[in-house]
């Protein structure tokens, strides 16, 4: 009896092991979908009574295109799109549902973006983005001379690579309940530092929270003007992502941004407060 006893105890702990068990990797299958449900909000304060305030809703697609022994290859379609911005007392709006009602010059911008397929290759050991597919287009002139959704991709990057990228999370080996740890990442306009710490884990669902510091440059031309802005923001966020596959299944964030907008040799403060909510199905 006692045999029975001992053999069915290391039976259940060895279950509990296994549904606890975290791969390192991202474990994906050729033709697999994920869907995007990503909500935004930005209210910023640019300065002399320049106010931007948006409420973005957009659906993405991703499917597993192709794997190697380290890569995936996921393609991002933008299926949906529903955006109500309000730039300097100017609202504009888009809907790609209804399209009759879309303000011309949103819609200029972003019909063409709709349901074309980006191909994003991703480490199945990191979930970091390696490198699109398709090589880089250069801006068209709505693009260059429309400061609002420029404005809005300082605010919230909703690049291909980000979408993809955003809907994996690593819990890197041996960490436990409650400990942290930190990354830092540079280019030449921007230095990125994240702090994790593992809130709890449950089964194969694992809780992360993520606190961010980014300190960025941009810089933006508007019909013949260089603008610099510098920027500041602080971000809290939390995951929830199941560590056997590293999918996330939800991500919610806040930042709250400081700078200055650099305009004709005058900074003026910038403030803004972003919150995003995804879920990924």
């Amino acid at each position: 009896m006692k045999k029975i006893i001992s053999f069915t105890a290391s039976l259940v702990i060895a279950q509990i092991m296994m549904a606890q068990t975290n791969t390192n990797a991202i474990l994906l299958l050729k033709g697999q979908k994920i869907s995007v449900n990503n909500d935004v909000t930005i209210d910023a304060d640019l300065g002399m009574g320049m106010q931007l305030n948006s409420v973005t809703a957009s659906i993405n697609s991703l499917q597993v295109k192709d794997s190697d022994t380290n890569n995936y290859s996921i393609s991002n379609t933008l299926t949906k799109l529903k955006i109500n911005m309000n730039m300097m007392g100017q609202n504009n709006t888009y809907d790609s549902d209804n399209k009759d009602g879309n303000n011309a010059d949103m819609a200029k911008i972003f019909d063409d973006k709709m349901n074309k397929v980006n191909d994003v290759m991703i480490d199945k050991t990191t979930g970091a983005v390696i490198a699109p597919k398709q090589a880089a287009t250069k801006d068209s002139d709505e693009d260059a001379n429309n400061i609002s959704e420029n404005m809005m991709k300082m605010f919230s990057n909703t690049s291909d690579a980000a979408v993809v990228e955003s809907a994996f999370e690593i819990l890197p080996a041996g960490k436990k309940t409650g400990d942290s740890w930190a990354d830092t990442s540079k280019t030449a306009d921007t230095k990125t530092i994240r702090t994790y710490t593992l809130q709890s884990v449950t089964g194969n669902e694992a809780v992360l929270n993520i606190e961010t510091t980014v300190k960025a440059t941009n810089k933006l031309d508007f019909q013949g003007m260089e603008f610099e802005i510098k920027t500041d923001t602080k971000t809290t966020g939390q995951v929830l992502f199941d560590i056997s596959t590293g999918l996330v299944k939800k991500r919610d964030t806040v930042s709250d941004i400081t700078g200055s907008f650099q305009m004709m040799g005058q900074d003026m403060p910038i403030t803004a407060k972003t919150t995003t909510k995804t879920v990924y199905n």
